[in-house]
């Protein structure tokens, strides 16, 4: 086992790294979102959508703190949506959730979403565009809740604005060609267990936020403030359970460094702090990305390093408490993993989209090499 002077030196080599090279979170994941937008043509009129995702995804893992297992089934949802004005839309829909090797379905749902529009802001209420679609960086949301629990229920509102390259040309007066920039805005709810009076269970609530800004463009290089929050809660109150009442708080602050280069591509470098407060622990990470982003791959190399870290709604491998069967008592107060990241999107046809990706990585703390594979293939009919 490594010592902390050492992780010190391999983290700042890391930072160093990333500065020398002149670099979004790991990857971006958006060929795997799933929101639907209004349709002014539809007002009044009855329309069908549909979202399904096929995936496989394998962990080939051999620590402590994180089980190996492989993800392998599908999901459907199929909806009716009704514009009744060009600011609401209603969506009635049904979600089934098949894995492999199993008998029937893991779940069978209704889902039922009311959305508002005013402007570039949405309020969503029911079904709310979870998962992937907060964008958040994994120590706060694990990629894999898109396969393991892809439903969130409760309220909403987000606000996306396209800049587009045009424009950002005018306003900076750069005679060179940049892509296409947003702005982003996030927060939920996302009610995931609850009780009542006298009941054993506790309620478990998930709340967040995640927030960049627009960016500004410096020299050729585009600056963007990064923010992202996530909030747990596991509690209730006269209900009869001897758990603890725990509430996690896990804010990120960060800044992306952004060069962009003709036909969409751009070399990116997104760095976060990140903490852990829950009465009275505390807990500290850096988390360091940059990679190239092509319309049709990405490639990666990220940097983790943290000190009693801990995210309910992260993925377990960046946790210092074990997520592991049968080893909750292990514990390792300092993780330190290096992950390179290569992903392929295809585009078959308007709506179908298949993502191929691979993730092996060296815990440098135990000195282990691990990896993870997935193949998704993801459609989408509006």
């Amino acid at each position: 086992m490594m010592n902390g002077f050492f992780n010190w030196n391999f983290f700042c080599m890391a930072i160093l790294t990333l500065i020398f090279v002149e670099s979004k979170a790991q990857v971006s994941n958006e060929s795997l979102e799933n929101g639907f937008s209004f349709n002014e043509s539809k007002i009044k009129k009855v329309q069908f959508r549909f979202n399904s995702l096929i995936y496989v995804k394998n962990n080939e893992y051999f620590n402590e703190i994180a089980d190996g297992y492989t993800l392998f089934g599908y999901y459907l949802n199929p909806k009716i949506s009704y514009q009744p004005h060009e600011k609401v839309q209603i969506e009635l829909g049904a979600f089934a959730q098949k894995e492999f090797g199993s008998k029937g379905f893991k779940e069978l749902q209704p889902t039922f979403t009311i959305q508002i529009k005013q402007n570039d802001w949405k309020f969503l209420f029911g079904n709310i565009e979870g998962t992937v679609n907060h964008r958040m960086i994994e120590p706060l949301m694990g990629f894999e809740k898109l396969l393991s629990n892809p439903l969130e229920h409760g309220i909403q509102v987000k606000y996306q604005k396209q800049v587009s390259a045009k424009q950002i040309g005018r306003a900076t007066g750069a005679k060179e060609t940049y892509n296409d920039d947003e702005v982003f805005f996030d927060s939920w709810i996302d009610w995931q267990g609850s009780t009542s009076p006298g009941r054993t269970n506790q309620e478990y609530i998930w709340a967040g936020a995640n927030f960049y800004s627009r960016a500004v463009e410096i020299k050729g290089l585009k600056f963007k403030a990064l923010t992202q929050l996530s909030v747990y809660h596991q509690g209730g109150q006269n209900i009869q359970s001897l758990l603890a009442v725990r509430t996690l708080i896990n804010p990120g602050l960060g800044i992306r460094v952004q060069k962009d280069f003709s036909n969409n591509q751009s070399l990116i470098a997104d760095n976060y702090y990140v903490g852990y407060f829950e009465s009275p622990y505390r807990g500290t990470a850096y988390y360091l990305n940059t990679y190239w982003k092509h319309p049709k791959y990405q490639v990666g190399l990220s940097y983790w390093f943290s000190h009693y870290f801990t995210s309910p709604m992260g993925n377990h491998l960046f946790q210092s408490q074990s997520q592991k069967y049968n080893n909750y008592d292990h514990y390792e107060p300092y993780r330190s993993i290096l992950i390179f990241r290569l992903v392929r999107d295809w585009k078959v046809i308007d709506g179908l989209n298949i993502s191929l990706r691979f993730e092996p990585h060296y815990d440098v703390q135990n000195g282990i090499f691990e990896h993870s594979e997935g193949v998704y293939l993801n459609y989408k009919f509006n």
